[in-house]
């Protein structure tokens, strides 16, 4: 059976009591069972050239902060408002906004429409696969910024609704209604390649 996000939440305590204690192998064992998360939210924010920096950045922030952590909520989602927070900074420092998704160049591995499965579909299938999957990024920059966003960490960090209110600092419900009109708005501009 697969733990569920609680469970690891509960599993994550007694490492957090530890590393606020000055254990450093119980942040490493932290850092291990967040890292990905933690790159997926700054991959949505900053675009794939500079997730790295950041996510090291969010993590260095929690290792230097974690005797601040006062456990109210899940390390989780006090790691992702970091994740957030780092992005946002730098994005404030940039002058740019709103958030972004972009094809991998070089050796960063398969983009976003290279993750298509082509289910050995012929040439013309995968082109209008390819279709689908440009038009849905260029349907979500469209979007307005805060239904982009929520959208993006669900769906592309993976984050479930709770985990998205919390580390955005609104009620579930907000999250909900955004997603769903986010969805709604995207599958009536998607509707042709249904």
């Amino acid at each position: 059976m697969t733990p569920t996000r609680s469970d690891l939440s509960q599993e994550d305590d007694p490492l957090v009591v530890r590393a606020q204690a000055g254990d450093h192998e119980a942040f490493g064992e932290l850092v291990a069972r967040h890292q990905r998360r933690v790159w997926l939210v700054c991959r949505q924010y900053l675009g794939v050239d500079e997730a790295d920096a950041a996510a090291q950045d969010s993590l260095v922030k929690a290792f230097t902060r974690i005797g601040a952590f006062n456990r109210r909520s899940a390390f989780t989602t006090w790691l992702t408002r970091i994740a957030i927070n780092t992005c946002l900074d730098q994005l404030r420092r940039r002058g740019r906004e709103g958030l972004r998704v972009e094809e991998p160049e070089g050796d960063e591995g398969p983009g976003i429409i290279a993750q298509v499965p082509d289910d050995g579909a012929d040439p013309e299938a995968r082109t209008l696969q390819h279709q689908a999957v440009g038009r849905l990024a260029s349907c979500e920059d469209e979007l307005p910024a805060r239904q982009r966003e929520i959208f993006r960490l669900r769906f592309y960090a993976e984050m479930e609704l709770e985990e998205i209110a919390a580390a955005l600092d609104v009620h579930v419900g907000t999250v909900k209604t955004q997603l769903h009109r986010a969805v709604h708005r995207l599958r009536k501009e998607l509707g042709a390649y249904r």
